[in-house]
């Protein structure tokens, strides 16, 4: 196919690039590369990648020659009109020993995107589709050419539909929905070689292989989509939600395993849906199910959890497994009425969930994981926000620490990098990097409850750090 030239993804060199002000430089051009810096721990090496008044980072990957990729959005700074004008969205380039490479402009509707050995670029989402059940994919060169180009659409027939609803006194019915409530969305992604898995919520959820020029290999069932009617929280309780997140990992033979929230109700429609059950006990827990590299279904396991409320992260290697997860408790305080902590499970896929272990803990009153990333041998790494409170009516003003969190297959703390800054800091996005080192994105100097400070008090910088490794 012909390289076509790109329209609204143009490469921007490095000066010039950073900021709408002819008068401040860029306060990410001070840095060449990572350096350890202050106030971070020094055991990160870490450099600023934005230029704006806010930022935000919706995706990271790292590449075969240990450049990383953030998928990005950022307000400029234009003073009192600053939240007026739209944010800028962009894929920043940033190499191995941290040098600023570039940026490409995107527009406003991409959803993920992936790093293939090659260096080149799945782009999951484009412009706004034609309709609710379509998705604009997009191959990309390290330049920003379109390589391909392609409207992938949700076209399952009805019979195969799956979409269910469920009741709180347990009943599970199948339904079919009008077309104007279908839909086809991005759910996760991952590089395989030069090809990709989507996890897409597309009249239930399904995985899909998609070619290097981004034909649809297969398209798997992974479980049904199960609505959940209730009135009120207490309703929502009663039925084990809220439980929400997906995790998708690729092993070293090529296997795709997915990580979702298996409730009763959901529970129920998947055995009428699919005509099986997961392994494991009949109970509340995180649904594992693994599919070969040709689509075909391996298997599915129940790890069981009381606790967990949001899936964050799924590694599969050497036929052992490790989810994280968000978890909270209830507590008995008038203006608290849980405490929110970690979870992590981990095992054998070929063993029973007896063997598995699962973890409920806490660092330093709550937190709020983002990632969990494999960072050697049977270890991995869980990172996010910690050091903060948060109430029944939003969070105190207390101040952050991001975290980046080493434990062992057993859930045991190997080791623990700590980020304070001059305000709130947590860490916004994590994957694994070169020889077991972690690559994480992080916010910083961000007020702690940005809903109640004025306008010109949200401003925060956004760094890249790397952790462990050679």
């Amino acid at each position: 196919m012909a390289r076509l030239a790109l329209s609204l993804a143009a490469l921007i060199p490095l000066l010039g690039a950073c900021s709408d002000s002819t008068d401040d430089d860029c306060a990410r051009d001070a840095q060449a590369g990572f350096e350890s810096r202050q106030p971070f721990d020094a055991r990160a090496r870490v450099r600023r990648v934005d230029c704006g008044f806010t930022s935000g980072v919706q995706g990271l990957g790292v590449a075969a020659d240990g450049s990383t990729w953030l998928r990005r959005s950022e307000f400029k700074d234009h003073g009192e009109e600053t939240f007026y004008y739209p944010a800028v969205k962009v894929l920043t380039h940033v190499g191995a020993g941290g040098e600023f490479l570039g940026e490409l402009t995107l527009p406003d509707f991409v959803q993920d995107f992936v790093v293939h050995p090659s260096g080149e670029l799945t782009v999951f989402g484009w412009e706004k589709a034609d309709a609710k059940t379509a998705l604009q994919l997009r191959r990309l060169s390290p330049d920003g050419t379109v390589i391909a180009e392609r409207v992938l659409r949700n076209e399952v027939p009805p019979e195969e539909r799956l979409e269910y609803e469920a009741t709180v006194d347990g009943r599970v019915t199948k339904v079919e929905l009008p077309e104007s409530e279908r839909y086809l969305s991005t759910l996760a992604s991952r590089p395989v070689g030069e090809d990709a898995y989507l996890l897409a919520g597309m009249d239930g959820l399904r995985l899909l292989r998609l070619g290097s020029r981004l034909e649809t290999q297969w398209v798997s069932v992974v479980e049904p989509n199960v609505a959940l009617k209730a009135a009120t929280w207490d309703e929502m309780h009663a039925m084990g939600a809220p439980f929400i997140g997906f995790a998708l990992d690729v092993d070293e033979a090529g296997r795709a395993h997915v990580a979702t929230p298996l409730l009763d109700v959901q529970r129920r429609a998947y055995a009428e849906a699919l005509r099986r059950l997961p392994d494991g006990p009949q109970a509340r827990g995180v649904l594992m199910s693994s599919f070969e590299s040709t689509g075909t279904w391996r298997g599915a396991r129940l790890v069981p959890t009381e606790s967990a409320d949001e899936v964050v992260g799924l590694v599969a290697r050497g036929g052992a497994f490790a989810v994280g997860a968000s978890a909270s408790a209830p507590v008995e305080r008038a203006d608290k009425g849980s405490d929110f902590n970690l979870f992590f499970a981990s095992g054998r896929l070929d063993r029973p969930a007896e063997e598995y272990v699962t973890r409920d803990f806490s660092l330093d009153q709550d937190e709020a994981p983002t990632a969990l990333v494999p960072c050697g041998t049977e270890r991995y790494c869980l990172a996010g926000h910690t050091g903060y409170v948060q109430l029944d009516n939003g969070r105190t003003q207390d101040n952050g620490k991001g975290f980046v969190l080493a434990l062992d297959a057993s859930g045991a703390q190997q080791d623990l990098l700590l980020l304070e800054g001059q305000r709130d800091t947590q860490v916004l996005r994590a994957t694994a990097g070169p020889g077991g080192s972690v690559v994480f994105a992080f916010s910083t100097n961000e007020a702690a409850n940005t809903a109640r400070v004025a306008d010109h008090l949200k401003n925060n910088e956004v760094w890249l750090g790397v952790y462990g490794g050679p």
